[in-house]
C-alpha cells in the first residue's frame, strides 16, 4: 500500500522501578483526495507538550486541514501564503481558548506536508520533522524537507535574545532551551500555543519549504515524524529503514517505529517520548480526472502490519492518528529495563525530564485547563492577504 501510519505512545518512570504509560500528546492526519482533489493530498504531525499539551495539538489535527480547505482555491494559487496564515490563524485562536489560559503553558509543534500533483510545500513550526528518502546511484539516502526549529540556531536565537528571552545551548543528552522569565525553558523556537513563551521570542511562523517530487530521479518516499522518531534515528537512518520495506508503507512505518522504540530504552531505560510517524510511498498521487472517487482501502492506505488503520477515519475522508488518545495502563515492572541500561548514557532516571521533555519546567500552581469545547471552537477564519497591485 502507499500510506502508513504507525504511532506509539510515550512512558514515564515510576515508583520502585515501575513504568507508566504517560498520555499521548502526539496526533497526525493524512488526507487524500483532499480540498476536493485526487491530485492533492495533505499530511500533518502535531506534537503536543506542556501539560494538557495533548488538547492543543487534538484541536490543531483538525482546525488546520479544515481551515485550509475553507479557502482551497487561494490555497492551490499560492501555498505559501496560505499555509503561512493559516498556522498563525489557528496560534491565535488556539491562545484566545479559555480567556488565555488554554495554551498559555503548553503547546505543539506543527509539520504540514501538502502535496500538489508533482511538487509539495512544507511547513514547519518545532521540531516535527519531514524528510524525502530517495536512491541514488544504487544508495538510499535522505533530504531533509523541514529543519527543526531550535532556539540556538542562527536568526533563531537573535529573535529570543531580543525579545528578552535566554538560550541555552544543548550540551550532552540535553536539548537547547529558550527560558522565559527563568520559569519556562522551551526546547524549540517555534509553535503553536505556549502562550507564556510568546512574550519571549517564540513564534508561530512556520518555515516552508518546496520541493519537486521527482520519481525517475530517484524520490521513493516521504516520512513525517514527530522527535520521537528524531531524537535518537537520523534522517538517513530513518530512510534505510523504511527502504527495506519496499513494497508495503505499514510495514516500513512500524519497523521505523519500533526502532525508534527499541533506541529510547537502550538509552533512557524506562521514559519514552510518543512516536508518531507517516510514511508516504512515491508516486503516491496519479491523477485521472475521468476516475471516479476512491474508498481508502482502493487507495491501499493502512495503519499496521495486519491492514487495519490504527487511526480514526473520519467522515471527511482524514486518517486521523491517535485522535482521543490518553495514554495506557501501568506496565508491568520488567517489562522496560531500568534507565540507562545498554550503556547509552541515560544517567539517572530523576533527571529525564531535564534531557528529554520539549517543556522543562512550569509553575507549580499549574491548574488544569477545561477540557471542554464546542464545534465552533474548530472554526478558523483565515484573512489571506489582498492580492498584488
Amino acid at each position: 500500500e502507499s500510506l502508513g501510519n504507525a504511532p506509539r505512545h510515550g512512558v514515564s518512570p515510576g515508583s520502585g522501578g515501575a513504568a507508566y504509560a504517560k498520555i499521548n500528546q502526539d496526533r497526525g492526519v493524512a488526507h487524500w483526495p483532499y480540498n476536493g482533489s485526487h491530485n492533492e493530498a495533505l499530511f500533518c504531525v502535531f506534537d503536543g507538550h506542556g501539560r494538557n499539551g495533548e488538547k492543543v495539538s487534538e484541536f490543531c489535527v483538525k482546525a488546520i486541514p479544515a481551515a485550509l480547505q475553507e479557502v482551497g482555491a487561494e490555497l492551490r494559487a499560492d501555498p505559501p501564503a496560505v499555509l503561512h496564515q493559516t498556522v498563525i490563524e489557528v496560534d491565535k485562536k488556539v491562545l484566545k481558548k479559555g480567556g488565555g489560559s488554554f495554551a498559555n503553558m503548553c503547546g505543539t509543534t506543527s509539520t504540514i506536508v501538502y502535496v500538489q500533483g508533482s511538487t509539495c510545500w512544507v511547513a514547519c513550526s518545532g521540531d516535527s520533522r519531514a524528510v524525502m528518502g530517495y536512491v541514488e546511484r544504487g544508495s538510499v539516502k535522505a533530504r531533509d524537507l523541514s529543519v527543526d526549529m531550535k532556539p540556538d540556531a542562527p536568526g533563531e536565537k537573535e529573535r529570543i535574545l531580543a525579545a528578552g528571552g535566554e538560550v541555552s545551548v544543548g550540551r550532552g543528552n540535553g536539548p537547547s532551551r529558550v527560558w522565559c522569565d527563568g520559569r519556562v525553558g522551551l526546547a524549540m523556537s517555534r509553535s503553536i500555543g505556549d502562550g507564556e513563551c510568546k512574550k519571549y521570542g517564540v513564534i508561530a511562523d512556520p518555515q516552508i519549504r518546496k520541493f519537486d517530487i521527482d520519481v525517475d530521479r530517484g524520490d521513493r518516499f516521504i516520512i513525517c515524524a514527530s522527535d520521537g522518531v528524531w531524537e535518537f534515528i537520523s534522517s538517513k537512518e530513518a530512510c534505510q529503514i523504511v527502504a527495506k520495506e519496499s513494497a508495503s508503507a505499514s510495514k516500513a512505518c512500524a519497523s521505523l517505529v519500533q526502532a525508534a522504540a527499541q533506541r529510547w530504552k537502550k538509552v533512557e531505560g524506562n521514559y519514552r517520548d510518543d512516536i508518531t510517524a507517516i510514511v508516504v510511498r512515491l508516486p503516491f498521487i496519479q491523477p485521472d480526472a475521468d476516475e471516479p472517487p476512491k474508498t481508502l482501502d482502493q487507495v491501499g492506505v493502512s495503519g499496521s502490519v495486519s491492514g487495519r488503520l490504527s487511526g480514526h477515519i473520519d467522515l471527511d475522508g482524514g486518517v486521523y492518528i491517535n485522535l482521543g488518545e490518553t495514554g495506557l495502563e501501568q506496565i508491568a515492572e520488567g517489562r522496560l529495563s531500568t534507565a540507562g541500561a545498554g550503556g547509552g548514557g541515560g544517567g539517572d532516571a530523576s533527571d529525564f525530564a531535564k534531557r528529554r521533555l520539549s517543556v522543562a519546567a512550569k509553575p507549580a500552581d499549574d491548574d488544569d485547563w477545561e477540557n471542554g469545547s464546542s464545534g465552533d471552537d474548530l472554526e478558523v477564519e483565515v484573512e489571506m492577504p489582498a492580492p498584488a497591485a
